[in-house]
């Protein structure tokens, strides 16, 4: 009788987390763009600026005037000016965009090092050279 009971809770609770929805970026990549160069000396740098849309997704009615459930969803939300946490999930993506980018293009073939990341109110900038 346990052992079903179990069993069953087991198949629902996996039932249940394959059918949750994975929850949308809280920002949209506006734009994405790689500068390389080449020194004197033959080494290479990039510098790779990844921009998102500014402003927040908050719905607001054409009257101007919030409801109290879209006054508590815009205060819930983060926005890149105030969130740490959404600075560093973009810098995330932006690393793995910079790899996916390099790798397109050919450039840093055996390895790369970021060196310095900026940041400003709605992008990121990592930039860096080449290794070998």
């Amino acid at each position: 009788m346990i052992k079903t009971t179990l069993i069953t809770l087991l198949a629902l609770m996996s039932l249940l987390g394959c059918s949750s929805k994975p929850k949308p970026e809280p920002y949209d990549i506006a734009r994405k763009n790689l500068k390389t160069m080449t020194t004197e000396q033959g080494e290479k740098l990039f510098s790779f600026l990844v921009t998102v849309k500014a402003g927040s997704k908050a719905i607001v009615n054409k009257k101007g005037k919030l409801t109290k459930k879209e006054m508590k969803r815009l205060f819930e939300q983060d926005n890149f000016v105030d969130s740490a946490a959404l600075k560093m999930e973009l810098e995330e993506k932006a690393a793995l965009l910079l790899d996916q980018e390099l790798i397109q293009k050919d450039y840093c073939p055996n390895s790369y090092d970021i060196e310095e990341v900026l940041w400003r109110d709605y992008s990121v900038r990592l930039s860096g050279r080449c290794k070998g």
